[in-house]
């Protein structure tokens, strides 16, 4: 049984992503030979992990691979970024960067690693399919609003600030650590896909490709 293992930005991805990843998997049928491991590694902040040659990413790496059966990573961080080492964000350049720095660790060779950057974050996928959450009531008993709607247009553009748009629409407001979980496990993620969100395409067929790359033994560091 080999393991994957994620690492995330911060502490409402820690409960979220697990919740998100495994119903993918389940969608995607590739649970043969495959396990999350229930303890993310929360990264913090992408400028973070590049600075000083990417030393801190590569030590995370390190730590991840002490883990047994480790066979893939799936990072998953926000795109609300603006500038990285003082140049303009690009989560496809920032992406590739961190994959090639993971090869110097060992990524492609003896496991997998894949980067993805919800774009401009992880509440813009629970806006694309807020629709399907309508109505429906939240563990401690608040609910979202029956009428809850996506707004038109490209998500990945607007709203920017994904987690405000959240607390218009649900009783009480939207806190990311009590709430970004829920919202996983209720949403209905063919809502999402109907959006045609770039990022959660790449994040679906990243993690196809890890499936893949953890069952064959042939690794990858994606995007390449």
């Amino acid at each position: 049984m080999k393991r994957l293992v994620l690492f995330v930005e911060g502490q409402g991805d820690v409960k979220a992503v697990p919740v998100l990843i495994r119903r993918l998997i389940t969608d995607q049928e590739g649970w043969n030979n495959l396990s999350i491991d229930e303890n993310p590694f929360e990264i913090g902040s992408v400028n973070n992990m590049i600075k000083e040659n990417y030393s801190g990413w590569k030590k995370k790496l390190k730590s991840c691979m002490k883990k047994e059966n480790t066979g893939g990573v799936l990072v998953i961080l926000d795109g609300d970024i603006k500038k990285v080492s003082g140049e303009d964000f690009c989560a496809a350049e920032v992406a590739k960067s961190l994959a090639e720095a993971a090869k110097e660790v060992g990524a492609g060779k003896m496991f997998s690693v894949a980067i993805v950057f919800a774009v401009q974050e992880y509440e813009t996928w629970l806006v694309a399919g807020i629709e399907s959450l309508a109505g429906k009531k939240l563990p401690d008993g608040r609910s979202v609003n029956a009428q809850a709607k996506a707004p038109d247009g490209d998500l990945e553009v607007n709203p920017r600030n994904a987690k405000g748009a959240l607390g218009t629409i649900i009783e009480g407001g939207y806190d990311q650590v009590l709430d970004q979980a829920s919202l996983t496990q209720l949403i209905n993620i063919d809502f999402i896909r109907s959006r045609k969100l770039r990022s959660f395409q790449r994040l679906e067929s990243a993690l196809s490709s890890l499936i893949d790359a953890i069952r064959s033994g042939d690794h990858i560091a994606s995007p390449s």
